[in-house]
């Protein structure tokens, strides 16, 4: 469920005009959809990590932010639960038709730009919280990641994703209200930033 008039309440530090404000600030920097989620309603499926094993994305065992090195399901949960709540971003691009890799994976380069620069503004606006991001698919900040040999060089700006977190995206979305299929020859990408600022 979106979150509630009463955990506003609960969570002192949640003011709806912040709530207003970073949807404001995801919508100006290229969101197509925004969503308030509390975490306690953001749905797991460790099942879904057996594809990261089956190295369907490519990049299994390649990235210090996938499996296996992003830890296991139960404790990646926990971290997310720590959370009160989070902002789902969404962007939504057309496409020439369903068959148009090219436009799918233009989409998602625009969406992974989008979501760094609604990062950067959230963290511009409210710098004393405490922030979690997890993005659609693997870290790619980097031409070739320094897994396993040396550590990252960038951790504080890479960005798991939300299915290596097991995460089950679709119902997450209407959890907070939004579809996963936004038309005919479109394609949506989903990104998710937990805050704290408790």
């Amino acid at each position: 469920m979106a979150l509630t008039e009463q955990i506003l309440q609960e969570e002192r530090w949640i003011r709806r005009e912040d709530l207003d404000r970073l949807h404001q600030l995801a919508i100006e920097r290229g969101a197509t959809y925004t969503a308030t989620i509390e975490s306690g309603s953001i749905p797991f499926a460790p099942e879904l990590r057996a594809l990261c094993d089956q190295n369907a994305c490519g990049r299994f065992a390649t990235c210090w932010v996938g499996p296996p090195a992003v830890g296991e399901v139960d404790d990646l949960k926990a971290q997310v639960r720590r959370f009160p709540m989070g902002i789902i971003v969404q962007t939504v691009d057309q496409l020439e038709d369903s068959f148009d890799y090219e436009g799918m994976v233009a989409a998602r380069k625009n969406h992974m730009k989008v979501f760094r620069d609604i990062r950067e503004a959230f963290r511009q606006a409210y710098p004393e919280w405490t922030m979690l991001t997890l993005d659609a698919g693997c870290c790619d900040l980097c031409p070739q990641c320094t897994y396993p040999d040396e550590p990252c060089r960038y951790p504080d700006e890479a960005i798991p994703s939300v299915e290596a977190y097991g995460i089950n995206v679709n119902p997450m979305l209407t959890a907070g209200g939004l579809k996963y299929n936004n038309g005919k020859d479109t394609v949506s990408y989903v990104g998710l930033i937990l805050m704290d600022g408790r």
